[in-house]
């Protein structure tokens, strides 16, 4: 009866796979029709990935409790953030997309010349160049492409952070954190475009997948994933880093340890590891960012002189102040939640609003979960790492005075906030039904 039910449960999943398939080889054969090089080699690469795809989203949906339910996910998701970018190449939502592909163009026409380029870096948007130039080097120029190419990129960070949360949480509602991840408009948009945001999300999943395998047990892979994750981070968004870094190290800070009379020895040593860290990636982004010091003048005067540059343009609004109690109060629902429908001017904000409104509701509706998790976080280190990062990015990106750059940024915000809300108890009862499938 066990090998009928595994053979039904294959059977549906192909039939589920065959459109989606079709779709995606009649567009590659739409492009290889193509007398434009660029073109070819976009379908060469959209092959690779789907290949790719088909073998990576099986073989990790295998040891799913619910591997019919991930593999179908995943290509759905990844038809959909095809979709997405197809969507802001036409919308013209790109942000510094073109900037990144001339600069790209440029460093691989010296690459092949056998010249290394003179004016690279590897912190924010040199890396980016860099990271473009070397993807043409060895594909050759294709935007759509290298899109492509990006848009994978972000899909495996949600699959990381999916599995990040499994790992941590167990008897979490499994299901639900699936098609959030998965399918939720700012994870798909925002990771689907040849930029900072999709390489962002897939360092940040591997952080946080490091973080959650290292709250069970100290193991060299939990440890490998971390540190990837965290040398990403700093190498596009170095303040970013530096607040995952400061969440960790807090997480780490309660995190049981199990070792006899040698607890303590255990405790302090791993202790200054983790501030020895924190305090390496925090002074880096703290250079990059143009602070002398992290001091609360520093600071704060970031803060105002952030404020300023992004209150310009037409998604520009009137800050709230979280140095205040009363803003640091509005700080959170004007980064998860605006702009409102009333604040909405275009169809670009107008659909952020929707997002909003639904992800309010939502967050209404799992209360229970939120409220149990934030009520664990003293106890629970991983628990405690997605609230203190949660409160430090809420902190800074509240500075921002511009409804699209909030919705852009918020999709390296979004996967932690999911995970308060599809958090579940020891006996799995909040709000939600039976733990990890409900």
């Amino acid at each position: 009866m066990g090998i009928s039910i595994a053979r039904g449960a294959g059977t549906q999943r192909w039939l589920l796979v065959v459109p989606i398939a079709l779709l995606i080889a009649w567009s590659i054969g739409g492009l290889l029709g193509s007398k434009d090089l660029e073109a070819t080699r976009a379908a060469v690469i959209l092959s690779l990935l789907v290949l790719t795809s088909l073998v990576l989203f099986w073989t990790v949906s295998r040891t799913d409790p619910d591997p019919t339910r991930l593999f179908v996910l995943l290509l759905v998701s990844f038809a959909l953030k095809l979709g997405a970018m197809a969507y802001r190449f036409y919308g013209g939502i790109l942000a510094d997309a073109f900037a990144y592909n001339a600069a790209g163009q440029a460093i691989a026409e010296q690459l092949a010349r056998g010249q290394w380029p003179a004016e690279v870096g590897l912190f924010g948007t040199p890396f980016l160049r860099l990271a473009a130039g070397l993807a043409y080097y060895v594909t050759g120029v294709t935007f759509p492409g290298i899109s492509m190419l990006w848009t994978w990129f972000g899909l495996l960070g949600l699959l990381l952070f999916y599995l990040a949360f499994r790992t941590a949480f167990p008897q979490g509602h499994r299901r639900l954190y699936m098609a959030l991840i998965l399918l939720f408009p700012s994870m798909l948009l925002w990771t689907s475009s040849l930029g900072k945001d999709a390489l962002m999300v897939m360092f940040l999943g591997m952080g946080a997948l490091g973080a959650a395998r290292l709250t069970s047990r100290i193991e060299g892979i939990g440890v490998t994933w971390l540190l990837v994750g965290l040398a990403g981070m700093l190498m596009i968004r170095p303040h970013l880093a530096a607040v995952f870094s400061v969440a960790f190290g807090a997480s780490m800070l309660i995190r049981p340890i199990r070792a006899g009379m040698m607890t303590p020895v255990v405790r302090l040593v791993g202790l200054v590891v983790v501030v020895g860290l924190a305090a390496a990636v925090v002074s880096t982004a703290s250079g990059y960012v143009g602070l002398d010091s992290l001091g609360s003048q520093e600071i704060l005067g970031f803060i105002e002189e952030y404020q300023e540059q992004s209150g310009r343009g037409g998604s520009a609004f009137e800050q709230v102040d979280p140095r205040t109690p009363a803003g640091a109060a509005l700080a959170i629902p004007t980064v998860l939640f605006r702009p409102f429908p009333f604040e909405a001017h275009n169809l670009n904000a107008r659909i952020a609003s929707l997002e909003g409104l639904a992800l309010l509701a939502l967050m209404v509706f799992r209360w229970r979960s939120v409220a149990a998790a934030l009520g664990a976080a003293p106890r629970r280190s991983y628990l405690l790492l997605i609230v203190v990062y949660a409160l430090l990015f809420i902190f800074f990106f509240s500075a921002i005075a511009n409804f699209g750059i909030i919705a852009r940024q918020r999709a390296q915000l979004f996967p932690f906030i999911f995970m308060l809300m599809c958090y579940l108890g020891p006996r799995g009862s909040q709000a939600g039904g039976p733990a990890g499938q409900a």
